[in-house]
């Protein structure tokens, strides 16, 4: 939508310079403040992608809504309910892993306790989703739901998870706790390509070699993908987009600016994480406000 484009582009101006600002300071950022134990930071980190994917639970139920309320074929009503399902297992699978995995409260409780702790409030946020949703009067909205399918699985799928496969940065954790070697830090633009046999010989976790770009905050920054596509549904959510858009943005800083208090990242992982997601979403903006049949008149007419 018009409305989004100048904060959409303020959003994306800060994460560039935070790459840049990062590209100079990265080391030295991370040495001042960064620690593995704190755990406010890492509270935050745990917090942040169940906060995120609780969207995508909620688009789920906004599937749901489509499926009972809306005049579809009933082939479509099935796959709508497939989608639903996907988005709550989705919610609820990659926000459950942030809890006691390694970059969460490791050692703390078994890995499998965090889906006791997410499955509440992403089928919460799913309930949710499906009364925010029920009202709608945008038959095409399912349309847009799709494309944002399509970002979150570029961003996260595609880019996130394949430049940490590519680049294998080591984490400021690993550098300075575990091989407390400075020498092994590396520019976010620079590969590990030997990571594995460091790993060995350290005795760690490859986990410890992926550090760019930042998960956590793209994960997070799912929220803002939901604030500017939400008056897709009805018009009345425009008076509450921006709002919503620079509450999320708030959301994303703290995570971000969390993720390097626990030295798991640096400023430029943090900042490419929410550049991915913003520039997608920038690109996806641009293009739904050109398809007249996404837009509330035209399908009213």
């Amino acid at each position: 939508m018009k409305t989004m484009r100048i904060p959409l582009l303020i959003a994306l101006a800060v994460a560039v310079l935070g790459i840049v600002f990062g590209s100079f300071f990265d080391l030295s950022i991370s040495k001042a403040v960064a620690s593995s134990n704190n755990m406010f930071a890492i509270t935050i980190s745990a917090i942040g992608p169940t906060i995120g994917f609780a969207a995508v639970a909620a688009m789920g139920g906004g599937f749901v809504a489509l499926a009972l309320k809306g005049d579809y074929h009933i082939a479509l009503k099935v796959c709508f309910y497939v989608l639903a399902i996907a988005c709550l297992g989705v919610a609820i699978y990659f926000s459950a892993g942030e809890w006691f995995g390694i970059n969460g409260f490791y050692g703390a409780a078994p890995e499998w306790v965090g889906y006791l702790v997410v499955v509440i409030p992403e089928a919460a946020a799913m309930v949710g989703g499906y009364f925010l949703f029920k009202d709608i009067k945008n038959k095409n909205l399912w349309i847009v739901f799709l494309i944002v399918v399509v970002i979150l699985a570029i961003c996260l799928v595609g880019a996130v998870t394949g430049l940490k496969s590519l680049f294998h940065r080591p984490r400021f954790r690993f550098i300075n706790e575990v091989a407390n070697d400075l020498s092994y830090f590396h520019n976010w633009w620079e590969r590990c390509p030997d990571y594995k046999q460091i790993a060995e010989s350290f005795n760690t976790s490859t986990d410890n070699f992926k550090s760019f770009p930042s998960g956590h905050t793209a994960e997070t920054s799912i929220l803002l993908v939901a604030a500017v596509f939400l008056p897709f549904a009805d018009k009345k959510f425009e008076r509450y987009q921006l709002v919503l858009f620079f509450i999320a943005s708030g959301l994303v800083l703290i995570v971000a600016l969390a993720r390097i208090l626990t030295a798991a990242h640096f400023l430029s992982d943090v900042s490419m994480g929410a550049f991915i997601m913003i520039f997608l979403l920038t690109i996806a903006n641009e293009v739904t406000m050109r398809i007249k049949a996404l837009q509330l008149e035209e399908v009213k007419a």
